[in-house]
């Protein structure tokens, strides 16, 4: 029987993990919508959506160090989100003067940056730190981890009922003075600055989360150095090697689908406001997903279980490559909670197990490196190069079905082959 979580922690991670997610859900699903009504090329969005995985690649080597070796997670989180926030206040007025001027994507490419060297390498941050906590791991992550479900689809609700609030749906606003009254007219760029003010939240919160000081080491060695030892271990070589190949294909999701929903909302004559809320109905698939990880582990084991992750990928992009129609376009977003949760947490969860103690930080965020801060921005530049072959701006021209059946072929043959010669480690394995 796995040991009992107290209230206090678990309301404290709980709440970590509610902002920690809403800040994505406020602005990721509606990024490619945003620049691409300022005039942003598909491949300058690739650019853009590449250098944003900028902060893993630093995660491994300055977070890591900072946190198992020198200073409290929480303190490190309050401080991070803080610069996050301002630099989303700083994104919008950069994109409206290169659409002005021409002038200034380095600019723009630059404040992308800064806000990912703040903000994405506190997500495997936030994992070690309540992995650090929770008493059974496997049986009580996913109860904690769902609230960061909840925060996503709250923020993302949240945004297109703001945006769409001329739409027909708010005109109970009218008794406060509509348009003209204390609620000024929604913008694009309020995506953003929901976002910081979650942000600057999550900042102020941090002081709140459970104190989690760096644990004794038993060498004074460099922390992210001492992570690569684990690439010895022959099975996370592969495992990582996987998910980086997976990592490839991935982006094809963030940057296609809300255009894909946005030509189904146009059919449909509804406005493009209401992305973020079609979304969300993937980040609500995670309700089960998270609930049924448990069980598909201890009934099927971590091999299976990895494997109907990338299965799901291959079966949701086949079904984007159809285009239409919108329920099925529905029941290919509602596939994103076994593809994360049974890939991602998977991993993640593996790490620890593997890791010692003291190098819980730098181990997420090795993972995360290799994954998010090299596969995935590869995989954004080629994905804003692939988008931009198949027309995908294009709503009339663009060929979807060649842009979504290609990636689903690729992961069909590395799941054929890792099925085949891949056996996944014991539990008993030796740490490293």
């Amino acid at each position: 029987m796995s040991a009992k979580l107290s209230w206090s922690l678990r309301w404290r991670l709980s709440v970590l993990w509610v902002l920690e997610w809403g800040i994505t859900g406020a602005i990721l699903t509606y990024l490619p919508i945003y620049f691409t009504e300022h005039e942003l090329e598909v491949s300058e969005l690739g650019q853009l959506m590449a250098v944003s995985a900028v902060g893993l690649l630093v995660a491994p080597f300055v977070v890591g160090q900072v946190c198992d070796r020198w200073m409290s997670s929480e303190r490190y989180m309050a401080i991070a989100h803080a610069a996050g926030g301002f630099a989303l206040l700083c994104i919008p007025p950069a994109t409206e003067r290169y659409q002005e001027s021409g002038n200034g994507f380095g600019l723009l490419l630059l404040l992308i940056g800064l806000y990912a060297v703040a903000y994405f390498p506190t997500i495997p941050l936030a994992s070690a730190l309540t992995f650090r906590h929770l008493p059974d791991r496997d049986r009580q992550f996913g109860g904690i981890r769902i609230w960061g479900t909840i925060g996503w689809v709250a923020a993302g609700l949240s945004l297109s009922f703001w945006l769409g609030r001329n739409d027909g749906w708010a005109e109970w606003l009218d008794f406060w003075g509509g348009t003209e009254g204390i609620f000024r007219e929604p913008l694009s760029k309020d995506s953003f600055y929901m976002a910081a003010a979650l942000s600057f939240a999550l900042s102020a919160f941090s002081f709140f989360l459970p104190p989690t000081p760096p644990e004794r080491s038993p060498t004074d060695g460099v922390a992210p150095l001492e992570t690569l030892r684990m690439f010895k271990n022959p099975t996370f070589s592969v495992l990582i090697g996987i998910s980086f190949l997976l990592a490839l294909v991935i982006p094809l999701y963030s940057l296609a689908v809300p255009m894909l929903v946005d030509k189904m909302l146009w059919d449909m004559k509804i406005s493009a406001h209401w992305v973020p809320a079609v979304m969300t109905v993937g980040q609500v698939s995670e309700f089960p997903a998270l609930l049924l990880l448990p069980f598909c582990l201890k009934r099927f084991g971590m091999k299976a279980t990895f494997a109907l992750g990338m299965a799901a990928w291959v079966v949701r992009y086949g079904i984007f490559a159809f285009v239409e129609p919108v329920w099925l376009i529905l029941i290919g977003i509602s596939f994103h909670g076994v593809c994360h949760v049974f890939l991602v947490i998977v991993i993640q969860l593996y790490v620890d197990a593997v890791c010692r103690p003291d190098l819980r930080a730098s181990a997420q965020n090795l993972f995360a490196f290799v994954t998010m801060g090299i596969g995935m921005p590869a995989g954004f530049v080629l994905s804003g190069l692939w988008g931009d072959f198949c027309r995908i701006k294009d709503f009339e021209g663009g060929n979807f079905p060649l842009f979504f059946s290609v990636p689903a072929a690729l992961i069909l043959i590395l799941l054929a082959a890792y099925w085949r010669y891949f056996a996944w480690p014991t539990p008993q394995e030796t740490r490293v």
